[in-house]
């Protein structure tokens, strides 16, 4: 790997940091590092983050490096891994791959035993989506906030318009099927205005 690939993994660990941070995650400060520090991580093959703040909030994120396309094998391998050396079958996993992960993989993660991997491309993880100028601030609603906003405007979920689970930014929140989403949008003409959507 030359020095701007690794420049680019540098910018994708970043960006992977700050999706974390954003669905809740306090980050330790020694995953706060520098591109020599990262350097160092990546010739000892160490690149892998693992967070835990508590019982329901651990996190796993691999990060796919080799040169061959990612496998069932190597999905095999980092479960055994997670369920091993952390002794958690239900922490969150993010895998990162260099290319979209193929059919066999994907007939996998749509079993209900990998339901908490999720997996981002590099490409798509060079820049934090969530910053750009153009997309609009994202919220998960909370159950009773999700109550009140029913009740509010007198609704039910299923009539919200919707967004994909697949939508980018819905990715970047982990959003789940059936939450409630809120959209706050800014323009100098209308100022603030909000919307909601029901992921699906």
């Amino acid at each position: 790997m030359d020095f701007q690939e690794k420049s680019d993994l540098f910018k994708v660990r970043k960006t992977i940091l700050e999706m974390i941070s954003d669905r809740g995650y306090s980050i330790p400060d020694e995953e706060n590092i520098s591109f020599e520090e990262f350097i160092a991580k990546y010739n000892n093959k160490n690149l892998d983050i693992f967070i835990n703040n508590g019982d329901d909030k651990k996190i796993f994120v691999y990060f796919h490096n080799d040169i061959k396309n990612f496998s069932k094998a190597d999905l095999k391998n980092i479960m055994v891994k997670v369920i091993g050396e952390y002794n958690d079958s239900n922490m969150s996993i993010i895998l990162i791959l260099k290319d979209k992960e193929n059919s066999a993989i994907s007939k996998e993660l749509a079993k209900d035993s990998f339901k908490n991997v999720e997996v981002f491309l590099k490409k798509n993880m060079m820049f934090n989506i969530t910053h750009h100028v153009y997309v609009p601030k994202h919220i998960i609603l909370t159950p009773e906030e999700e109550k009140e906003v029913l009740e509010k405007y007198n609704t039910t979920r299923g009539k919200f318009p919707k967004i994909s689970k697949n939508d980018p930014v819905a990715k970047y929140y982990g959003m789940k099927p059936d939450q409630i989403c809120k959209i706050i949008r800014r323009s100098p003409e209308v100022g603030e205005s909000i919307y909601y959507r029901l992921v699906r």
